[in-house]
């Protein structure tokens, strides 16, 4: 399996058990803001480190990329922010708060992934 395919696997198990967890601790509408957290938290944490092992091999491109990551993750958090406050069923506090959660959570993983990456690249030459 590629490191892509092994982040994303492990990044979903990540997400399930953090909504699993959070859905035994609090009431209907914060579950929902949990669920979207989960919903929106997890592709765009994925795609972020797709653009990350686009620019392996690459310093300028890896910053580069990262900084366009960060910068998503930013401007999600901005957006859902503006818009989930027009929402009845929703909390907001919860949806955030989980949404910056699992970002930080995923986002601590992909170093891990990345020198797996790189020892797989060290293996092929």
């Amino acid at each position: 399996m590629s490191v892509f395919g092994r982040y994303a696997l492990i990044a979903i198990l990540v997400v399930f058990l953090g909504v699993t967890v959070l859905w035994m601790l609090l009431d209907d509408s914060e579950r929902v803001g949990v669920i979207l957290a989960a919903f929106i938290a997890y592709p765009v944490q994925v795609f972020s480190f797709w653009l990350l092992l686009r620019a392996r091999g690459e310093p300028t491109q890896f910053v580069f990329y990262w900084g366009i990551g960060i910068m998503l993750r930013v401007l999600t958090v901005i957006t859902v922010g503006l818009v989930s406050w027009k929402f009845e069923l929703i909390e907001p506090a919860a949806l955030l708060l989980t949404l910056v959660g699992f970002f930080f959570v995923l986002l601590l993983m992909e170093p891990a992934f990345l020198k797996l990456d790189s020892n797989d690249l060290r293996k092929k030459i």
